[in-house]
């Protein structure tokens, strides 16, 4: 390959105005819904780091590459930034090659200049990371900020992990970035702009550490604090948001069809199941065994299960296949697993039953609906007006926020050891338990009108046990705080993490 040749993937290096006509940018220019995800300001391209940017396919991570490079072209020289699609990229030698083109063609005119390298879709590329570490080794990456980024977290993650040097001068960095559908926080900011600014110059809850001091605030002092009770005078724009929210998800491409016609046609559930497709015949998978995997999935959503029931239920040769497939889509970023908590160790207990939840409500609907082949649109809207199918799908969408909740407490962590759910010997359940530094946070999910004593018996037994945090009860619309249990509207909630 020469180097001329890789002018044609990158416009901008004969002109920097032309990333004005890249795809991707027009598309996000032209659109509703004008999303900066806040991992965007995450990166550092000031040092030699090779980042790995995680994501569920269709999310937006070749948007966010590009926005990025729209805004280095702004004081860099064109021939420094560099972008390259794996699509058809056929080994880690190819991908060798093609880095070695730019970078030494790079050089020769820029001898002395930073460059940045953004390559997209890499775990395309099967061992994609010796075809990097072969340029590492080389001492070519040298001056060079690097990002790589992938739809499959397993593949990205642990080959990731096997290149030497990824940390520049910056060891405690976080080096490998996921990026997920806008949390819900992000979600309202996009559309309500009033909102936006109360939160930003009011309440001053941008920060992840200001929100995580309110969350602490809220569960160790006996008064709802006021930024919270600030926020709830708009729970009427909150509420409708959130049941927006519950149709559309995160995902932007959802969100502003949703905008734009008042549905979510056809051709966008078509677009993101044939992404997950893709994944499922690289990583050479069955598509029929994920289908019935998700059904089994959506029919217990909530509920335990253990991989023996599922595998009763479906054509798959065994437990182990079941767990495999279920891995497999936890890596796809499109489900998570939470395991029961034994408290006497502090750790999971992974022989147990356990749960499996959603991650998104869009693409919950993407592959609920064709997993039972049906109408995508209406069977989503006719799922979220049910009162019990659509407490499942809440139950869903704070186990995905409290996940995120435990990232942003432990940067590092896996949550898999960070968040569970509790049952004593009776079968009192608590939905989710959340370790927070040295304590436990007990949350229970009950999207409905009016919350009885009942309701909160499980959270009282699991309290009893020491080491907890106030109960936490995530309502539909009551705010209230009382002596040991406190009452929070899930839009609030959610609005905090």
């Amino acid at each position: 390959m020469e180097f001329s040749e890789l002018a044609q993937k990158n416009p901008w290096w004969k002109d920097k105005n032309l990333i004005m006509q890249d795809r991707n940018i027009k598309q996000f220019q032209q659109s509703n819904i004008q999303w900066t995800p806040r991992i965007k300001h995450k990166f550092t391209f000031n040092q030699d780091i090779i980042y790995t940017l995680r994501g569920p396919r269709q999310v937006g991570k070749t948007t966010l590459t590009k926005t990025i490079i729209k805004e280095l072209l702004e004081t860099n020289i064109p021939e420094q930034i560099f972008f390259y699609a794996c699509d058809l990229v056929n080994s880690p030698k190819e991908l060798a090659e093609i880095l070695e083109c730019y970078i030494k063609g790079a050089r020769k005119i820029l001898p002395n200049q930073r460059l940045f390298l953004f390559i997209d879709e890499i775990s395309s590329v099967n061992e994609w990371q010796k075809g990097v570490k072969a340029i590492v080794d080389q001492g070519l990456l040298e001056n060079c900020t690097v990002i790589l980024t992938g739809s499959h977290s397993i593949d990205i993650k642990n080959a990731s992990e096997r290149l030497p040097g990824r940390q520049g001068n910056t060891p405690n960095q976080v080096v490998d970035k996921i990026f997920l559908p806008m949390k819900f926080a992000e979600y309202v900011e996009t559309q309500n702009p009033k909102i936006k600014s109360i939160i930003k110059d009011e309440l001053n809850l941008l920060k992840a550490k200001n929100r995580l001091n309110l969350i602490l605030n809220l569960l160790e002092n006996p008064d709802i604090p006021s930024q919270i009770e600030k926020l709830n005078y708009y729970n009427d724009e909150l509420t409708d948001l959130f049941h927006r929210y519950l149709l559309t998800g995160g995902i932007v491409t959802a969100l502003d069809a949703y905008l734009s016609q008042k549905v979510i046609p056809v051709n966008v559930y078509e677009t993101h199941i044939k992404a997950i497709l893709g994944d499922v015949a690289h990583f050479q998978k069955k598509a029929n065994y994920v289908a019935q995997i998700i059904q089994q999935i959506s029919k217990s959503l909530a509920g335990p299960v253990s991989w023996q029931s599922i595998y009763k239920q479906t054509d798959l040769g065994s437990h182990n296949t079941v767990a495999e497939y279920v891995e497999f889509l936890e890596a796809s970023f499109t489900v998570s697993t939470i395991y029961q908590l034994d408290r006497e160790k502090n750790s999971p207990m992974f022989k147990k039953q356990k749960k499996v939840y959603f991650n998104d409500p869009f693409i919950f609907h993407v592959l609920n609906s064709w997993a039972f082949s049906q109408p995508p649109f209406e069977s989503a809207e006719s799922y979220v007006e049910k009162s019990e199918s659509c407490s499942k799908l809440v139950e869903s969408i704070v186990c995905d926020h409290l996940k995120r909740l435990c990232f942003s407490w432990f940067p590092s962590s896996n949550y898999v050891n960070s968040a569970y759910y509790w049952r004593d010997s009776s079968g009192r359940e608590v939905d989710f338990v959340v370790k927070l530094e040295d304590k436990y946070l007990p949350v229970e999910v009950k999207y409905q009108n009016i919350i009885n004593r009942s309701d909160t018996h499980a959270l009282h037994t699991f309290m009893r046990g020491g080491r907890s945090h106030r109960g936490l009860v995530a309502t539909k619309n009551s705010l209230q705080a009382g002596k040991d249990i406190v009452q929070i509207p899930c839009y609030l909630l959610l609005m905090l993490i």
